[in-house]
């Protein structure tokens, strides 16, 4: 019986399970599907709500802002999950790249320009301030990716930028096309090699080429490398609309290396209750297709994400719940403070920071400040105190805090 339980699949949820499993708990994962790697852009964005470097951002976050995740933790916790997090990256040859000093500004599917403080490095050559001409190359066949309109809303903003279509060789025409089915296509040397020649007709003077990021599944540097040799130019990728393909490997890597460690997924149950005295979870249950599952724990890491992510709903009434163990949400008190006037309020709507408040060990806190379950750490989106999509910070407060409820649990940390 595994006594030490993950709830929730995402970024937070993956960490926080290898943390634990790399300590010898075993621990075993149970998420309702999968978490929010399948639709995020595959890169880790620590900060990026203003100028502040990630690195200073990081050092002066506790001043201005005690409550909020990575004050909690510390700036040196966080630095510790990035070291961690690129040396598996590395080790299962999909390294990430950048640094907390400054933010890489990358594209996107639209053409705007998005800072990234890790990215994976099939993403790397698309730095804008690398500087000269760059190619968007695309499929008709790809929906929700124009290379002309991301070239157009590029050159607006003084990027030197220029759109072309591809052609599908006639032996991969498919009936329906999708990211998954392109990068299973880009895993094939013949499909890369075709698709290479005709970026090397089109490229023209350019030395960069960006493509959706949907080079391979199985080896994208292999992927990558190939392109380039073929093309004559640095390949890049940007991120698509879900599902995600950079993310789709997040989500393998962090598997591969959670069962070699002897931790255990379990998709498809979706936690609904726990049960605990005095102060310590005791039980919780899951609920498959056929029946519901008791477990009995030792200890449990909650990570089953904020109001994107289904780990907190809310109802017409102005209810706010979370909706695994049923702990307090610190949020408005009613619907009318939900949300700012302006859509576009530089400070955001105050529903997105709803959250469970925690201790600096992250163990929940109930209305009256008092730790609800000393055997229970928070993690993720999950955690109150900020708009993680605000501030750009919603995949680095993951890991970061993932990392650190593990280490909590584990008692790897006082």
């Amino acid at each position: 019986m595994r006594t030490t339980i993950v709830i929730g699949a995402g970024l937070s949820g993956l960490m926080g399970a290898l943390t634990l499993a790399e300590a010898g708990l075993r621990p075993l994962l149970l998420a309702k599907g999968q978490g929010a790697t399948h639709w995020t852009a595959g890169t880790i964005d620590v900060w990026g709500a203003d100028e502040r470097t990630p690195y200073e951002a990081l050092r002066t976050i506790s001043e201005s802002h005690p409550a909020h995740p990575y004050a909690l933790i510390g700036a040196g916790v966080v630095e510790e999950a990035i070291e961690r997090f690129r040396a598996l990256t590395e080790a299962a040859r999909y390294p990430y790249v950048g640094g907390l000093e400054r933010n890489v500004l990358l594209p996107t599917a639209a053409g705007a320009l998005r800072p990234a403080t890790l990215l994976p490095v099939t993403m790397a050559a698309g730095d804008v301030r690398l500087g000269g001409d760059m190619v968007i190359a695309g499929f008709r066949e790809l929906r929700d990716f124009y290379p002309p309109f991301i070239a157009a809303n590029l050159s607006a903003q003084g990027i030197a930028a220029r759109g072309v279509y591809l052609t599908i060789p006639p032996a991969f025409h498919r009936r329906e096309y999708t990211t998954v089915t392109f990068a299973r296509m880009f895993d094939d040397p013949t499909f890369r090699s075709d698709i290479g020649r005709q970026l090397r007709v089109q490229r023209g003077t350019a030395t960069r080429i960006g493509l959706p990021a949907v080079l391979g599944l199985r080896d994208p540097l292999g992927a990558v490398a190939h392109l380039q040799n073929e093309s004559g130019a640095q390949v890049f990728e940007i991120p698509t609309l879900p599902p995600s393909v950079p993310g789709m490997r997040l989500f393998a890597l962090f598997q591969n290396a959670l069962e070699q460690a002897g931790g255990r997924l379990q998709i498809g149950s979706d936690v609904i209750r726990g049960e605990g005295a005095n102060r310590r979870l005791t039980v919780v249950w899951s609920e498959a297709a056929a029946r519901q599952q008791e477990h009995r724990i030792e200890r449990a890491l909650l990570a089953t994400g904020g109001i994107a992510g289904g780990g907190i709903r809310t109802d017409h009434t102005g209810t706010v719940r979370e909706t695994a163990l049923d702990l307090p949400i610190r949020a408005p008190a009613n619907r009318a403070g939900w949300f700012a006037p302006r859509f576009l309020d530089p400070q955001g709507h105050a529903i997105y920071a709803a959250g469970i408040a925690t201790d600096a060990h992250l163990r929940p806190l109930g209305a009256d400040g008092e730790v609800v379950y000393e055997n229970v750490a928070v993690a993720g989106a999950t955690l109150a105190g900020t708009d993680t999509v605000r501030e750009r910070s919603r995949s680095g407060v993951s890991l970061a805090t993932g990392w650190a409820a593990g280490r909590i649990l584990a008692g790897l940390m006082s």
